[in-house]
């Protein structure tokens, strides 16, 4: 008797050990739902209406979710903590304009890009207007935390950059006269221009950054890089893509 309750409370000390370890890991025991991580601060690719996130990219990662036969469990959390998530294992893949770079195909697998054109602009205010990249030495230089422009113009010596974490905050910063310009994707900006216009500022594109935006699968689900892609194919051949482009007005 004693043997057989010491065997019971043994298999619930191992289970619940299972349990504390798959959570703190952030692990997933579901084979049959995806979890994505997006940060939904950036129209119209990924941001939150009526408390929902939607958007260019949601709809692309959906779609291909759904032909996978699986379902789906959005997180919205910050851009710069996506990659670290992703590590940990609360997420499988990261559907959030990411682009693929050297740095990150280290910690992570990349699809195919299923958006691409979209250079790098450097936007200043019409009363003190940048146009070149040399410009803006010893200037005061907004990016995105983690966004691409933040790695370009992390590379460029001499300008003094600030890192705000979204666009809307880097728009009011720029227009109170917080920074001299701010570079970001045009696909960010441009939902911003077509809201409030551009009289007050010049928008100038960098020469040779235009940019892809592709699907961040973990290491640890790396089998579904090629069932992705398959789909994306798929997508593009069928005319999906294009009807989302023109849905979310990405052209």
């Amino acid at each position: 008797m004693k043997k057989g309750i010491l065997t019971i409370v043994g298999l619930i000390c191992i289970g619940l050990g299972v349990w504390f370890f798959l959570g703190r890991r952030g692990v997933s025991t579901s084979k049959d739902t995806i979890i994505v991580g997006t940060n939904a601060e950036y129209p119209p690719f990924t941001y939150v209406e009526q408390d929902t996130v939607v958007g260019f990219d949601i709809d692309i990662i959906k779609e291909v979710v759904k032909r996978l036969g699986k379902n789906i469990t959005i997180k919205d959390m910050p851009f710069d903590v996506l990659i670290p998530e992703i590590q940990r294992g609360s997420i499988q893949v990261i559907a959030a304009g990411m682009t693929p770079t050297p740095e990150r195909e280290k910690e992570l697998r990349f699809t195919a890009c299923y958006f691409a054109g979209d250079p790098l602009v450097i936007v200043s205010r019409k009363n003190n207007p940048l146009t070149t990249v040399e410009a803006l030495h010893g200037k005061d230089v907004i990016v995105n935390e983690g966004y691409t422009a933040d790695f370009y113009m992390s590379n460029i010596q001499g300008v003094n950059l600030k890192r705000l974490p979204a666009p809307a905050a880097s728009f009011l910063a720029l227009q109170a006269g917080r920074a001299d310009a701010y570079v970001s994707a045009r696909s960010i900006v441009a939902p911003f221009f077509k809201q409030y216009g551009t009289e007050k500022f010049v928008i100038t594109p960098i020469e040779k950054t235009e940019e892809c935006y592709a699907l961040a699968v973990s290491p640890r689900y790396a089998e579904l890089v090629a069932p992705i892609n398959g789909i994306l194919e798929a997508m593009k051949k069928d005319g999906t893509i294009q009807q989302l482009k023109t849905k979310w007005d990405v052209q």
